[in-house]
């Protein structure tokens, strides 16, 4: 984000707070409209912060679509000597009923796993040669039998594959991403000639 609108973010936050102050220390309104002015910017301070870091252009973590029209990737593997998790970026664009990518593109952010990561590298080189390529997210379905350890360890949210809550709103590591070729659009009939 470059430094001007960061600026005029802060600038734009400073002169609500100076007109709050104003209107809490020189209106005659009643305490609980003054209280509940304060509340309101609150929120609005909380929400906007929240909805800025979207606008920002970095990938998500949030629930991908189910059906995926495939654009890019990028596989960033864990680093021992740092302690850095990697991860699994995917810059997709939805597709709709009839298999048209619908929308903008848009950037995913998974946790690293050795499948998922020799799946996306298979997936890239078909982008690299030419292919276009469908990715199909799935929340896998939790096992009849009760959980193991690890799972028991595991925390509840956060994102695809992470053990931390920075994310969507589902059980780590309770997906599998497919990748295939990209299915033809079906072609409306055509009526006698």
């Amino acid at each position: 984000m470059p430094v001007g609108v960061v600026l005029a973010t802060v600038a734009a936050y400073v002169l609500i707070g100076i007109l709050l102050l104003s209107l809490n220390l020189t209106s005659r309104w009643r305490w609980w409209v003054k209280g509940g002015a304060i509340v309101l910017t609150t929120i609005f301070f909380a929400a906007s912060y929240l909805s800025i870091s979207s606008l920002l252009g970095w990938p998500t973590r949030d629930i991908m679509p189910a059906r995926l029209s495939l654009v890019a990737t990028r596989i960033v593997e864990p680093d021992a000597f740092t302690g850095a998790e990697g991860s699994i970026f995917l810059w997709v664009e939805e597709l709709d009923s009839q298999n048209v990518p619908s929308g903008r593109p848009r950037a995913y952010e998974l946790a690293y796993t050795e499948q998922a990561a020799e799946q996306t590298a298979g997936a890239q080189s078909q982008l690299n040669a030419g292919e276009q390529v469908q990715v199909e997210f799935r929340e896998q379905e939790e096992e009849q039998g009760g959980q193991s350890e690890e799972d028991e360890e595991r925390p509840e949210g956060g994102e695809p594959g992470r053990g931390d809550n920075s994310g969507g709103d589902f059980e780590p590591m309770n997906f599998e991403l497919i990748f295939n070729d990209m299915p033809a659009v079906p072609l409306p009939e055509k009526g006698p000639l």
